[in-house]
This record gives C-alpha cells, sequence and structure tokens, in this order.
C-alpha cells in the first residue's frame, strides 16, 4: 500500500491513500475459488488418508481465510493509515489526516524533516528450475525526520522512478518554511491523564483483537499440516539431510509462535504507564489485575535526546510504537546504520534497546500527536527541547 500525488501547486502537495479495490476483489475471487475446490474435493473424494486429507483440509480452510482477509482489508486500511497526507507550504508542515476533511489531524513540522531516502526491499520468486530463481526489488520513499522517525509514502519497483521522485520533492517541498499552525498537540482520549502536583502521568492498556488469535491458530494448523505431510511419504527414500531441514524449520516456527504468543499475552495482562516531573522521566509497567509492577526504567530528561515514531503502510511499523531515545542510544543507532549485524544481535537478544512505548490501540495520526504531546511536556517541564 502506497500514496500517489492527486494535486500539487506553489502552495501544497496533496497524497492521498491508493485504493484497495482490487486487493479486496482478488483476495474474495481466489478465496472463493480455493473453497469451492475444497468443497469439490470434499464431496468427490472418500479417502481421509494423508496427503489427500491435507488436500481436504487445506483447500476450504485457505480460501475462507483469503475471503475474510479481503472482506476485513478496507476496515483495517482505514484504521491504520491515513487517507490524506498533504505538504502544505503555508503552514510549514505534512498534514496527516486520517480521514479526508476530517478532524483528526497531526502535523510534521518542515523544520523536523531531515530529508529524504529510499528504503531497498528485495524479494525472491523461485520457479521450476533454479535458473528461474529472480530477485526483484521494491523501492519505498520515505520522509527522513531528525529525530529517526521515518515516514513512508511512495512504492516504485523501478530505482530511476524512485530517485525522480526523491528530485521532484527537494524541489518542490520548501523545508525552509517555518512552521505557522498555532495549535497545541492533542492527546487521544485512548490514552487516561492524571495531572499531580508537579508530575503528569499517562496510562493505557493494549488491546488484543479476536482477529490475531484467530490467525495463529489458522496459520498452526496450516504450517504443521504442510510439514506433517512430508512425514507422510516413503522414509526409505528420506536422509538425515531431511530431517535436519524439517527440524530447523520447526525450531523456528516455534521460536516465531513463542514470540508472538508471548507479546498477545503480554499485552492482554499488562498496564502501561509514563509520568514525566521536572527531572525525569519514567516508564512503567503493570500486571493488569494485581496492579504489581513487572518493569520500571527512568531517565533524565536531559538525556533524552528523541521520541520518534515510524509509519510504514507495507511493514506495519506503527506496532514498533513510540521510541524515545537518550543521547547515548540515539549515537549508538547511528553507529549500528553501519553495523547492521550489530543492529541485528541488539535487536535478537533485546540488550541496547530504547524504551518503546507500544500503543496498538492508536492509529499513525494518534501516535503523531502523542509524540508532538510528550516534546511539549518535556519542554513545559524542564525547559529541554527534545527532537
Amino acid at each position: 500500500m502506497a500514496y500517489k500525488i492527486v494535486s500539487s501547486d506553489a502552495h501544497k502537495m496533496v497524497l492521498e491513500r491508493e485504493s484497495v479495490k482490487m486487493a479486496t476483489g482478488c483476495f474474495v475471487a481466489i478465496g472463493s475459488l480455493f473453497f469451492l475446490i475444497g468443497v469439490g474435493l470434499n464431496f468427490f473424494m472418500t479417502t481421509w488418508e494423508m496427503p489427500f486429507m491435507l488436500f481436504r483440509i487445506l483447500f476450504p480452510l485457505f480460501g475462507l481465510g483469503a475471503v475474510f482477509a479481503g472482506l476485513y482489508l478496507p476496515k483495517q486500511t482505514q484504521n491504520t493509515q491515513p487517507e490524506q497526507i498533504t505538504f502544505d507550504h503555508d503552514k510549514g508542515a505534512v498534514v496527516v489526516e486520517m480521514t479526508k476533511g476530517g478532524d483528526e489531524r497531526g502535523y510534521i513540522r518542515y523544520d523536523e524533516i531531515a530529508g529524504y531516502d529510499i528504503y531497498v526491499e528485495s524479494r525472491r520468486s523461485s520457479g521450476s528450475g533454479s535458473s528461474s530463481n529472480r530477485h526483484y526489488y521494491y523501492y519505498h520513499v520515505y520522509i527522513k525526520k531528525k529525530d529517526g522517525g521515518e515516514w513512508h509514502l511512495f512504492n516504485y519497483s523501478d530505482r530511476s522512478e524512485a530517485d525522480a521522485m526523491i528530485v521532484k520533492l527537494n524541489l518542490e517541498v520548501p523545508l525552509n518554511k517555518p512552521f505557522n499552525v498555532v495549535t497545541s498537540a492533542k492527546l487521544s482520549p485512548k490514552i487516561e491523564k492524571k495531572e499531580g502536583l508537579d508530575k503528569t502521568i499517562i496510562h493505557w492498556q493494549n488491546k488484543v483483537g479476536i482477529g490475531q488469535p484467530i490467525f495463529l491458530v489458522v496459520f498452526s494448523i496450516v504450517f504443521l499440516s504442510i510439514a506433517s505431510s512430508f512425514f507422510s511419504f516413503d522414509a526409505g527414500g528420506m536422509d538425515y539431510f531431511f530431517y535436519i531441514v524439517i527440524g530447523f524449520i520447526l525450531t523456528v516456527f516455534c521460536f516465531v509462535m513463542f514470540s508472538v504468543v508471548r507479546k498477545l499475552i503480554k499485552d492482554a495482562t499488562t498496564r502501561y504507564a509514563v509520568s514525566v516531573d521536572h527531572t525525569n522521566l519514567e516508564y512503567y509497567e503493570f500486571a493488569k489485575n494485581s496492579g504489581r509492577m513487572k518493569n520500571q526504567k527512568t531517565l533524565p530528561l536531559k538525556t533524552v535526546h528523541s521520541i520518534s515514531y515510524t509509519f510504514s503502510p507495507s511493514s506495519q511499523y506503527q506496532d514498533a510504537g513510540l521510541r524515545i531515545l537518550t543521547n547515548t542510544e540515539a549515537k549508538r543507532t547511528e553507529e549500528n546504520e553501519k553495523k547492521p549485524f550489530q543492529a541485528l544481535k541488539d535487536a535478537f537478544t533485546g540488550k541496547n534497546q530504547p524504551i518503546t512505548l507500544s500503543i496498538n490501540a492508536l492509529n499513525p495520526v494518534e501516535c503523531l500527536q502523542l509524540e508532538s504531546w510528550l516534546q511539549e511536556l518535556i519542554l513545559k517541564k524542564s525547559n529541554v527541547a527534545v527532537q
């Protein structure tokens, strides 16, 4: 999913979200086809031996899943991706609106933008022979903010088109324009706020929708069914290498499922809070029922470098939440851009990771508003400006 330019003049450049009607139609059509094939297989087949049992179960299951995904896609897109993004030169900001013409909007000031860049995504397709293996590259043009946040806007399959878009943005968007919006940052009503004598506290709890557990169950059934089908064939043709490969795949599957399920359980049983006073920012995690503190981290405000949010429709980066980086963490992040293996190691081990406010109930505009609200709050409490 990406955006397209619908109008551009000396005052503004307007982008609108691309339609999902074609994707919805494809999901529903393919899902219906697989479901009908599955019904036919169950009608004409009488055996439940492997691998025929696998076909009788997976075809209708996959078909129903695809139909459900197609029908759910428009609603999901509406809730997670802004409908309109405008480079407004008179306001000196990028105006992000969840609904075109609505009152829910956030701002990325021009003076917050460091420039534009391209993220290269590599994909591989394979055919029947090794010679038919091909690499496909997708080029994502994004706004690169000074605080480290990214806003991915355009997708291209041709590098020259991505380069041309960056040239267009540099030529037509005057980033030297001052921010000209008289408004204070809003805080979503989904977040509870409490004011003390010298401390402001916000509370929230993540939501676990029924769609996530259903997806995990269906995915597990499909994966394990496919894996088990390999063992239904003649074992005489299998060697130790085959079992090693299957064991490795199952290990990776179990690790991924454990991580996802742990995240779901944590979201269902944990309340989160952030407090800001004149000297410190504190992050808390509490058990939902007992109120027992499960985690706490304190940052002196003078060490806070930035509060940033990244938006990428193709990767759903909004699940990563808002990152609060200290000066040391910001420097390490910059160094890790040249050391991808070190960055991967840190992410895998969970070490050297900044505080991340994971708030999956908020849409991108609300996350952008929370980012600005926290920056203004820190400035008000301590006169410390953070990016």
